[in-house]
């Protein structure tokens, strides 16, 4: 029941939750009233309001994209992947951004291009213009 905690909004309450229900079929009314209490008081309080926070400031990630890194972290890293997966992601997410985009660089070459055409039909090559005899200035 402890994997069940990492998932985004319904994992703890599932835990408290059976916990709770387990306790009272079991006969121990007041201890599934405290449970019950505290599960709604103070787990509630911080997984529904302060893991966003915290989370969403430190990673800077939705919530979907973080639990996605800390189970893939687990599964590939163990229990040092509830911090290697996020930090894995972030570094992803930031070498994406920052890496030249093909179309970009199509766009830019295709005007390239455009400019070169447009200047060998308006007058040549460089040297065309401060030549005047034509033979000179291919050579």
């Amino acid at each position: 029941m402890g994997l069940l905690a990492i998932i985004p909004l319904l994992g703890a309450f599932i835990v408290w939750v059976s916990a709770a229900l387990f306790l009272s079929i079991d006969g121990h009314w007041g201890q599934a009233i405290i449970l019950s209490l505290w599960g709604l008081i103070v787990v509630a309080t911080i997984d529904n309001l302060l893991r966003p926070i915290l989370v969403g400031q430190r990673l800077q990630l939705p919530t979907v994209l973080a639990f996605i890194s800390v189970v893939g972290g687990i599964s590939v890293f163990g229990p040092a992947g509830l911090i290697l997966g996020p930090v894995t992601l972030s570094i992803t997410m930031v070498l994406l951004e920052i890496w030249p985009r093909p179309a970009v660089l199509a766009v830019s070459r295709s005007a390239d291009q455009e400019a070169i055409s447009r200047f060998e039909n308006e007058g040549g090559s460089p040297a065309s213009k401060f030549c005047t005899n034509k033979t000179t200035a291919l050579a």
